[in-house]
């Protein structure tokens, strides 16, 4: 997958608008009190605006469904030849381990897919199967734009590239790579962010996201 520099550019602004309304919150407390790695905590949870996708199955999914639990989201396309894949792999792992140390293991992983249209539910449900049993997938409903909300409360980016003259289902989408933590109101909590090496995709290290998603628990708790 191409990697846009320009998102990688408007991601880190992101970042910054999230590290700034937070650093107020930091400043009050003794050093050391929360030490994260790969995430920015948001002391004041951003709640979702109002939406309505599918899941795999075609049953709609809105704000109310996701209240009551905890969610860890993704984001990208099952034509994702590098970043998704390895990404839902890592978080299958994260979440065998969080089962294993049974420690704040009521978290369900979503999948929001940015390619709505090759991404219809019967290829996420048949796509989803390689990673994690229960985990939920979700993608715009046909002719609907309530899923534009979603998308701009947590500044999910992406952008399709030309098709292909002799085939349209044949393009490229930039889109960033962030996790996002969502607490049982349905609010935004925090943001994880990967790992960057020169020369490689982005990426998380799994083990940094399980120390950091127990770290951020516990502190809320």
């Amino acid at each position: 997958m191409r990697w846009s520099v320009r998102h990688t550019l408007v991601a880190a602004i992101l970042l910054v608008v999230l590290l700034v309304a937070s650093v107020f919150f930091f400043l009050q407390r003794q050093p050391g009190s929360l030490q994260l790695q790969q995430a920015v905590l948001l002391t004041n949870p951003l709640p979702l605006h109002d939406f309505e996708l599918w899941d795999q199955h075609r049953q709609r999914v809105t704000r109310e469904d996701l209240k009551g639990q905890w969610h860890l989201l993704s984001y990208g396309f099952t034509y994702c030849p590098d970043i998704c894949p390895m990404t839902l792999a890592k978080l299958s792992r994260f979440q065998l381990e969080l089962e294993q140390q049974q420690q704040y293991a009521d978290i369900q992983l979503l999948f929001y897919t940015v390619d709505p249209a090759r991404d219809t539910p019967e290829v996420l449900q048949q796509y989803l199967t390689f990673f994690a049993a229960d985990i939920r997938g979700l993608v715009a409903i046909d002719g609907s734009e309530k899923h534009k909300n979603f998308e701009q409360t947590l500044a999910i980016l992406y952008e399709a590239g030309a098709a292909d003259a002799s085939d349209p289902m044949a393009y490229q989408v930039d889109h960033g790579v962030l996790l996002y933590l969502l607490n049982p109101k349905a609010e935004l909590q925090a943001v994880f962010t990967p790992v960057s090496r020169v020369g490689a995709v982005p990426d998380f290290d799994p083990e940094l996201l399980f120390q950091d998603y127990l770290a951020i628990r516990s502190f809320l708790q």
